[in-house]
């Protein structure tokens, strides 16, 4: 009988892949089985190389790596209980990536004989491995995030003078919230151990392992760098932003295959007004995701530990003029089921909300009265000019976005927020999660044709439509479980019995008489629709990724119909709350 104590991380790992199993089938994958460590930075395997075994993680942390002539690209980690090398043992063909070990680490390896006198004795094994498999093939296919939450987390606080015991009780709590043990470990609690046997035990522990780092003792913070799986490097955002000197004895900022992800987490007073020039903390450091934090605020606690622990919500707007209003209805039927966003972006009118509502903190009563404001000021009516470049001269809209959001740069706002346009200048999708939220918004929305163009950084950017009218796959390179996507229905497409297009002077003509038998989509309509032509194609691939998929019908409602704003809400939030009464109950995550 194999001991529990002594095998538990085993039995563990080797469930969490194949389901639940008995002492016999443990026994019997470990007769015919190798265990083997591997140090901090040891090769399991190289690109290119011939697959002769499969691995499976029992503890310890990988890094699955890419070579290509552009560098090194870090594909994900991988953690206890998933496989390693299976697609190569299996297809005979050379490994894809390279996959190094990240900190000390164990794995059981399991060879082509070694796999089937383990699949002869028990069968549904092999089956289990399969649907593994292909579930890993069906997350990359979808842009799925493959990054195992983190479990050991360093904690680099820049201003040890500062007192930050109102923020870690209040995460603390939370964590317990979630069923999260936490279990927090410095160098003063553990002089009188080896190092190294403090790491082994707390690969032992449930829940997270926080190891605070500081300058006093420099060897036990290299060392929890190199052990963690996630770095949080924390500030008071009002303090100086210079680069302090832990964060240049320990490298953060250096660029090789063993970096780990860094949360740059930023610490705010109570009831702190929006913060400005946030960029100041950026100068002299490269991390994932920047967060802010303000003290005793409930709501960014929350946020950030499901950030921190992969269990993150992303919320994707879709462009399609003033059908968006919706979006406002959308995101009040989801606050009423209790749903809080930790990402949010959008393109086009997505990108105005997804901006507007994390400018006002998802306070829907500030984000209604914008509404009103950009009703009232029909922002695409009486801007004709000179058509050159294009039918509108956006100075209507470029105010209205300067005057609402005025030097507030997109860093700035509580929530992570994004949005999408199309690099004209090299034809390409561009991610804005940087820079002025006016100008990024309005480079968002210049529809070709009926706005300018908007230069950023001497490049030419129109509308994200044209190529991502609904941008989810920026969305899950965030550390999201579920995603929630608003897409907007287009008009109606339109099918004419003529056998060609009456002349400018027959169409006003008929207009006039009050005669439109030709039934011709306005030139608006026109240019809207063609431009996102190929989002549609790919908003069916976009679908399976995400946990929420709403698909509004707002064809009643016209592209420029300012008017009816109200309606258009109240049709968003009706529809919403319709779909999530018939939502499945194992479909209902915020339940």
């Amino acid at each position: 009988m194999i001991k529990e104590n002594e095998n538990y991380h085993l039995h563990q790992s080797l469930s969490s892949l194949f389901g639940e199993l008995d002492d016999e089938h443990i026994n019997h994958i470990l007769s015919v089985a190798t265990q083997k460590e591997f140090e901090p930075g040891e090769y399991v395997f190289k690109q290119g190389e011939r697959g002769k075994a499969f691995y499976i993680v029992l503890k310890g942390r990988f890094r699955a790596l890419e070579e290509s002539d552009n560098g090194i690209y870090i594909l994900g980690d991988i953690t206890a209980g998933e496989p390693i090398g299976e697609f190569s043992l299996f297809t005979k063909e050379p490994h894809s990536a390279s996959v190094v070990a990240l900190r000390r680490s164990n794995v059981l390896r399991i060879d082509s004989a070694q796999y089937q006198s383990i699949v002869q004795e028990f069968p549904v094994i092999a089956n289990t491995l399969t649907k593994f498999i292909i579930e890993r093939l069906r997350r990359n296919a979808h842009q799925r995030k493959m990054d195992a939450a983190p479990k050991n987390i360093a904690i680099v606080n820049l201003q040890p003078e500062n007192d930050v015991s109102a923020f870690t009780s209040a995460i603390e709590e939370q964590f317990k919230a979630m069923g999260l043990g936490i279990n927090i470990y410095d160098q003063e609690t553990h002089t009188d151990d080896n190092n190294q046997t403090v790491f082994n035990n707390i690969e032992k522990n449930e829940g997270l392992n926080f190891l605070n780092c500081d300058t006093e003792h420099l060897e036990w913070a290299k060392e929890c760098i190199v052990y963690c799986d996630l770095i949080i490097v924390a500030a008071f955002f009002y303090d100086d932003a210079k680069l302090y000197e832990i964060e240049s004895l320990l490298h953060l900022y250096s660029d090789n295959i063993m970096n780990k992800k860094i949360y740059l987490l930023l610490l705010h007073p109570e009831n702190a007004a929006i913060p400005k020039h946030t960029n100041k903390w950026f100068q002299e450091r490269t991390f994932d995701l920047h967060l802010h934090l303000r003290k005793n605020n409930l709501a960014d606690v929350r946020r950030f530990c499901r950030i921190v622990t992969n269990q993150a919500i992303g919320l994707v707007l879709g462009g399609g003029g003033a059908r968006g209003f919706a979006h406002v209805g959308v995101v009040k039927a989801l606050q009423e089921k209790g749903i809080e966003f930790d990402f949010i972006g959008g393109t086009s009118v997505g990108a105005i909300y997804s901006i507007a509502l994390s400018y006002c903190d998802f306070d829907l009563d500030k984000v209604m009265a914008l509404c009103k404001i950009a009703a009232d000021k029909k922002l695409t009516s009486n801007d004709i000019t000179m058509p050159f470049v294009s039918i509108m001269s956006g100075k209507k809209m470029r105010n209205f976005l300067t005057t609402t959001f005025e030097d507030v740069f997109i860093e700035d706002l509580w929530v992570n927020s994004y949005c999408v346009s199309t690099n004209y200048s090299k034809a390409t999708v561009q991610v804005h999660e940087r820079g002025l939220a006016s100008l990024q918004i309005e480079a968002s929305i210049a529809i070709p044709g009926v706005f300018p163009p908007v230069i950023i950084d001497k490049h030419l950017h129109i509308d994200g439509g044209v190529i991502d009218n609904l941008p989810i796959e920026a969305m899950h390179k965030k550390p999201v479980r579920h995603i929630i996507a608003v897409s907007l229905s287009e008009e109606n497409t339109t099918v004419t019995d003529l056998t060609k297009i009456p002349s400018s002077w027959q169409i006003f003509w008929n207009k006039i008489r009050g005669k439109n038998k030709d039934s011709l989509p306005g030139l608006s309509s026109i240019l809207v629709n063609s431009i996102t032509i190929n989002s549609r194609h790919k908003l069916e691939a976009s679908k399976p990724g995400t946990s929420i998929f709403l698909e509004l019908d707002l064809k009643e409602y016209k592209f420029l119909e300012w008017g009816r704003w109200q309606q258009i809400v109240e049709k968003g939030y009706d529809q919403t709350k319709q779909y999530l009464a018939n939502t499945p109950p194992d479909k209902k995550f915020w339940e």
